[in-house]
């Protein structure tokens, strides 16, 4: 694995399974990953899909409240977003975490050529995070899991730059992202995904790219 920053620990081999959990930073669910984001090969290039991870009644509370607006929301049980690529050594794959009763809740599949547009603010902000990025950033299949920090950040570039056509706009739009505190990327996610927020992406969207004409 990669280097831990500081914000992150690993408990020694030796203890109990307690001791021995990668831990993700502070997070409500004790330094558990909250994203992951999963690398696929296709015949044009690779694909990237990025969930969140949330305990299922939460992700299907979630789902449940998109669905009376209008909207939907795809939710997995967290083994089978992976179970083809990890192997059968999960546990292991999964620095020690089990996943029984939660769901990755989808944020969004980007195709090759917007896994290209976002390269440097994946790598950015992946980098110094338990995972092993190389999983992700090259070519071949893998899974890399996520502190809630750099998962937000990626949420709001995938959901922004998802319906964007034009190669100069997904570039400005990941520019903007990268340049965003980490505060700014939460403000952004919580108006991304809200139901009472509807058109969160498409101001985003504006922000970052409507001076490009």
């Amino acid at each position: 694995m990669a280097s831990r920053g500081s914000e992150f620990g690993t408990s020694p081999a030796e203890g109990t399974e307690e001791d021995r959990l990668v831990r993700y930073g502070t997070s409500m669910f004790g330094g558990r990953p909250t994203f992951t984001l999963v690398r696929r090969e296709t015949d044009g290039g690779g694909e990237w899909t990025l969930h969140e991870l949330l305990p299922r009644e939460q992700a299907e509370a979630r789902r449940d409240r998109l669905e009376r607006d209008g909207r939907s929301l795809s939710i997995t049980p967290v083994e089978d977003l992976v179970s083809d690529i990890a192997g059968d050594d999960l546990l292991s794959k999964f620095d020690g975490w089990t996943w029984d009763e939660w769901a990755g809740a989808k944020v969004a599949r980007l195709d090759p050529t917007r896994v290209r547009a976002l390269q440097d603010v994946v790598r950015e902000a992946i980098e110094g995070t338990p995972g092993d990025s190389s999983k992700v950033l090259t070519g071949g299949s893998g899974f890399v899991l996520l502190p809630e920090t750099a998962g937000v950040r990626l949420a709001v570039a995938f959901r922004g730059v998802k319906p964007i056509q034009r190669i100069d706009r997904m570039r400005s739009l990941a520019r903007g992202v990268a340049r965003m505190s980490d505060e700014e990327c939460y403000y952004w996610y919580a108006k991304c995904r809200s139901p009472s927020s509807p058109n969160g992406e498409k101001a985003l969207r504006v922000l970052l790219t409507d001076h490009i004409k």
